[in-house]
């Protein structure tokens, strides 16, 4: 039988072949990209709600530098500056980079040092219906408070249609010693702003809007509703 780490494995051989998303792209010089995230979900212990703000920018040819928060109610959170090194890039390959941030995670507002290292993979394919794309990205995570790292590897896929509507899905896994498998399952739409008769403001030409459903098992299994909105500049 085989276990989940197996099944996301085989998941990566499945998309490599599609695309990439910003952790593994590198942003070219003076352009950047953000998102910000907000989820509510509901568990055994009531309604959950989530926060996460997530910004890079194409410093230089070298590398991107950017930040990433989050906050869960007001009982964990963390924030972290990253810097990318592209270490395979181009239109026609796979793309690879690798990342490494540092700062500090929070629980019950008391507060440690925290650092990630972070390898993403990812690519696109043209096809008839659209643009396929994909990305993994495997990290391993090091919190002041926790007794050992703590792994994570992440996908996200989908189809750009190059219409109003494009499909999205997302997700996420995390592992480690003496801490139980976890994960989370959203699909979801991805919406242009550009192309709704009500987004004319020029700041809507270069954001998009995505709304998914998410499964979460972690200790508890969760069910919850998750909006972000991404731009580009």
């Amino acid at each position: 039988m085989l276990r989940p780490a197996h099944l996301l494995l085989a998941l990566w051989a499945t998309i490599l072949p599609l695309a990439a998303s910003a952790g593994a792209w590198k942003r070219p010089v003076d352009t950047g990209f953000a998102a910000t995230s907000f989820a509510l979900r509901r568990s055994d212990q009531g309604l959950v709600s989530e926060f996460g703000y997530y910004r890079d920018f194409g410093l230089s040819a070298r590398f991107d530098l950017g930040i990433d928060l989050n906050q869960q109610d007001s009982q964990s959170g963390h924030v972290l500056i990253f810097a990318r090194l592209p270490l395979r890039q181009g239109a026609d390959n796979t793309q690879i980079a690798a990342e490494f941030a540092l700062g500090g995670n929070h629980t019950n507002l008391q507060w440690h040092p925290m650092y990630r290292l972070t390898l993403s993979a990812g690519r696109s394919k043209p096809t008839r219906i659209g643009t396929l794309w994909g990305s993994l990205d495997l990290s391993v995570e090091q919190r002041g408070d926790a007794a050992h790292p703590l792994g994570k590897l992440d996908a996200s896929f989908g189809i750009d249609t190059n219409r109003t509507l494009s499909p999205l899905l997302q997700i996420e896994t995390s592992f480690g010693q003496g801490t139980d498998f976890a994960y989370a399952i959203t699909p979801g739409l991805r919406i242009k702003l550009a192309g709704l008769s009500f987004a004319k403001n020029p700041i809507f030409e270069t954001s998009d809007l995505t709304i998914g459903l998410e499964y979460r098992r972690a200790n508890t299994q969760s069910l919850g509703l998750k909006i972000a909105l991404w731009q580009r500049f």
